[in-house]
């Protein structure tokens, strides 16, 4: 049994979907009460667990070998993995897969690679074995902006240089593959795509595949915060993410990991494939 934690939002969604079609016994984790019949219909095991519920997280790991662990951005996230770990080493889990993010370790400098860090730290010292999956910004993401774009036809960078977008489905596959394969224990993965793109070259990419012209507006940090505050953030968290955006003009965002040909032994989805994809959502 593998139980997955997160199991309706970016990544957790398509990595029940993976280890389904692996043939692997899945328990899938949600928060919403309303999201288990969906979930049940993919023919898993659904239960509903609060990340502030030692029990209920307990009773989530109970019979299980294996989990992935993401949590959602929050001030809390530390504390909330901190006691799904401590319930899944109570129930007799082995492995833990756990979503953090490129970058984190105990000398990172950013607000989120420290807090990353302590969280793998905290694996690290339970005894269990695991993996880390260190993603950086999700390709998903985009799909915030697909209103407006198809709208106005304005891409709004709150980046400022180039970065290395990952399809949340590779770092879902990459996580199956540690959930299910060999010799991933002890390992963290650095999940990237392919290639580092600018505004200027996002924007160049949606004018070429939707066929009309979409132009990059740089948006300050005041503006970046603002909006995602705007959008329910919590405000520290929100400093936190522009803090981690005003590495991407230095050029610190763009590195290109090969996790996902390594692991996978096929190359990252691409940026153009998923705007090809979903190429319906940025037309108007």
């Amino acid at each position: 049994m593998i139980t997955v934690f997160g199991a309706t939002g970016t990544t957790g969604a398509p990595l029940v979907e993976t280890l389904l079609a692996k043939g692997a016994d899945v328990r899938a984790v949600t928060s919403d009460p309303a999201k288990i019949d969906g979930l049940k219909a993919k023919g898993c095991e659904a239960v509903t667990a609060s990340f502030t519920d030692p029990a209920a997280l307990e009773q989530a790991c109970a019979g299980a070998e294996k989990i992935y662990l993401v949590t959602p951005a929050h001030l809390d996230m530390r504390q909330w993995k901190a006691n799904a770990i401590a319930a899944a080493k109570a129930a007799g889990v082995k492995h833990v897969v756990l979503a953090t993010g490129l970058g984190a370790s105990p000398k990172a400098g950013l607000t989120f690679g420290k807090w990353h860090s302590e969280s793998q730290e905290l694996l690290k010292e339970s005894g269990l074995d695991w993996t880390f999956v260190q993603p950086t910004y999700f390709i998903q993401n985009l799909m915030w902006q697909a209103d407006s774009i198809a709208k106005n036809g304005v891409y709004y960078d709150d980046l400022g240089g180039p970065v290395s977008w990952i399809d949340a489905r590779d770092i879902a596959d990459v996580a199956a593959e540690a959930l299910t394969g060999t010799d991933h224990a002890g390992k963290g993965y650095g999940v990237t795509g392919p290639e580092a793109l600018t505004g200027d070259e996002i924007a160049a990419v949606l004018s070429e595949v939707t066929g009309k012209p979409i132009t990059s507006v740089t948006l300050s940090a005041d503006e970046a915060k603002a909006a995602m505050v705007a959008g329910g953030m919590q405000d520290e968290v929100a400093a936190a993410m522009v803090e981690l955006a005003s590495i991407a003009p230095k050029g610190y965002l763009g590195g290109i990991e090969t996790t996902v040909s390594d692991v996978l032994g096929r190359p990252a989805r691409s940026f153009r494939d998923f705007v090809t994809e979903n190429r319906d959502a940025f037309v108007q």
